[in-house]
């Protein structure tokens, strides 16, 4: 698997664990919180990696900047609104429903 598909794959999971987190802050479990947030956290810092990465490859090569600032875009828009759906309709249950 190419670096780009694994960044891809990163991208969609941290954004996913960031709206995860967002929403776990929101129920009325300390535990359901801190699962997600140790997963938003570490998934966060393996994707720092690659940003790091690909924007030294970019640098001073305007297309490239454009093309890994829409890929990042375009992955991490859909991490979160793909967690929004499984959060609503699988995992918010009970106390880990927000607003419970």
């Amino acid at each position: 698997m190419n670096e780009w598909m694994v960044w891809a794959l990163l991208l969609v999971a941290q954004n996913a664990s960031s709206t995860w987190v967002s929403r776990a802050r929101n129920s009325g479990s300390y535990w359901y919180h801190a699962l997600a947030s140790v997963f938003s956290n570490g998934v966060w810092i393996l994707s720092m990696f690659f940003i790091v990465d690909k924007l030294k490859e970019a640098r001073g090569h305007i297309s490239m900047m454009v093309f890994t600032g829409i890929f990042y875009t375009l992955f991490t828009v859909l991490g979160s609104v793909a967690m929004h759906y499984v959060s609503i309709n699988f995992l918010e249950r009970g106390k880990r429903k927000v607003g419970a």
